[in-house]
């Protein structure tokens, strides 16, 4: 009975709420703890959710877990031992499991105008798996390990449309997203003015310096930053958005555009400033009252901002790097010895690609090696061949593609049919990511990679639904 009492209490919470305190908890139990309360309340977690409606709740919760949260979590933070002798496991990788179990017993079938490519792109993954094996696989039961777990993330796309079948718990997720980047960016500013993060402030050491050679280059929650972007932009484009009356969404846009800048890492800032401008441009954003007053209040407090020599040095050292990018139109492939993966980490990565070009070396030893997270595409050609990149890239082509088609057909028909755009312009910044500043998209991938992906094309096939069901004259 108290338990039961407990539940619903907690249940009657707001989402935000519920989120902040099972952070809290789940902070306090990864770093404080021993070890067997620490599983013990993992373990309570994952059996919570498997019982729980609210998914947004929990797939925001998970995605802290492994993307970070106010400098706390990150990648393998949060684990558990699932087998004796191989290594821990993310908790977001068991949720990631449950998901797939829910969403089969659920026995939806989400309309997906992807599904088939993803089938498509399923099957060459499984390939890439068998072909790495023939190309030489070698050590004991923790590669393959790895490879599972390189593996499960992409099963999301298969159970976030299942489980998130309708505009509230995506919207729910969206605002919980939100508050990550809050609490990100004021970490970010924690972290620049004090010289350690809040982690640190907390007792917990690092076993690596943040920062190299006295330059701040911290970007925390890059995931939950690419999120929230994209739904804050969206947001602002839809006019019955509760969030927009709050202002918030162009908070959120200015706190993921300013980390970027901070953390004077390019390829994210002219990623998000091209998706901005793209979206002001072509989406009438900027018409609205209210968007020309939030952008004179975020020029007062950059202008504020520039006075305190902490920001103003920082922003200094952002504009300096920015400007290296001229080098390479010098024939300076380092842009002044800043930027190694136009120069040693692509040609490697390219190198091993021409050994193995049309299939790549799959998940094998040699992909492994020739694999490298900071060039994107090169590491694609490297691991799953020109067979796997054009997949792969054809599927965002034809994501963009069907986008553009239903927002031609919504022409008179959808007032506010230009929010579609944002998937376009979002898509092709993100793209920019990937080429230039670290590989986004994958066969394989980890959750704080995976989660954002898998939920933008999944809302994209449901805001895709829903305007042809407008067009249609069809109740939505």
């Amino acid at each position: 009975m108290m338990f039961n009492r407990i539940i619903n209490w907690f249940q009657a919470w707001p989402d935000v709420l519920k989120f902040l305190g099972l952070i809290a908890v789940t902070v306090f139990a990864t770093y404080y703890v021993p070890g067997p309360v620490r599983m013990i309340w993992y373990v309570a977690m994952l059996a919570a959710y498997f019982f729980s409606r609210n998914e947004a709740l929990w797939l925001a919760v998970f995605l802290a877990t492994t993307d970070g949260f106010f400098s706390f979590f990150g990648v393998y933070a949060a684990t558990l031992t699932v087998l004796p002798g191989l290594p821990a496991v993310e908790i977001a990788q068991i949720y990631i499991i449950l998901t797939v179990i829910k969403a089969a017993s659920r026995k939806v079938q989400p309309e997906l105008f992807y599904n088939k490519y993803l089938q498509i792109l399923f099957i060459y993954l499984l390939f890439n798996i068998i072909w790495g094996q023939m190309m030489g696989l070698s050590g004991g039961l923790n590669v393959y390990f790895r490879m599972i777990k390189g593996f499960l993330p992409m099963l999301l796309f298969y159970s976030v449309p299942r489980l998130f079948g309708n505009q509230v718990m995506y919207d729910r997720f969206f605002r919980l997203v939100f508050v990550i980047i809050l609490f990100a960016f004021s970490a970010q500013l924690f972290t620049l003015f004090t010289g350690r993060s809040p982690l640190e402030a907390g007792g917990i050491s690092l076993a690596g310096d943040q920062e190299d050679e006295g330059e701040f280059r911290v970007f925390y929650s890059v995931g939950s930053a690419l999120t929230g972007m994209f739904a804050a932009l969206y947001s602002i484009g839809t006019r019955d958005s509760k969030a927009n009356n709050l202002f918030l969404p162009y908070v959120v846009v200015f706190s993921a555009l300013a980390m970027a800048f901070l953390s004077a890492t390019r390829g994210w800032i002219i990623g998000f400033a091209l998706i901005i401008l793209l979206v002001v441009i072509f989406t009438g954003v900027i018409r609205s009252g209210r968007s020309i007053l939030v952008l004179a209040v975020t020029l007062l407090i950059v202008t504020w901002a520039f006075t305190n020599p902490t920001i103003s040095n920082q922003v200094s050292f952002a504009r300096e790097r920015l400007e290296k990018i001229e080098a390479i139109s010098e024939g300076d492939l380092t842009a002044g010895g800043t930027l190694m993966r136009l120069d040693y980490r692509s040609q490697r990565a390219m190198g091993g690609w021409k050994q193995n070009p049309i299939f790549g070396w799959g998940l094998s030893d040699k992909g492994y090696e020739y694999g490298d997270g900071h060039v994107g595409n090169q590491s694609l050609l490297a691991t799953s061949g020109l067979v796997g990149y054009l997949l792969l890239n054809g599927f965002l082509a034809w994501f963009i593609y069907k986008i553009i088609t239903v927002y031609s057909l919504a022409a008179g028909r959808l007032a506010d049919r230009n929010r579609l755009l944002v998937f376009v312009f979002f898509l092709t910044g993100w793209f920019f990511i990937h080429s230039t500043s670290g590989q986004q998209f994958n066969y394989v991938g980890m959750p704080a990679n995976i989660i954002p992906q898998a939920v933008f094309f999944s809302f994209g096939a449901f805001q895709y639904q829903r305007t042809l069901k407008i067009i249609n004259g069809k109740k939505v």
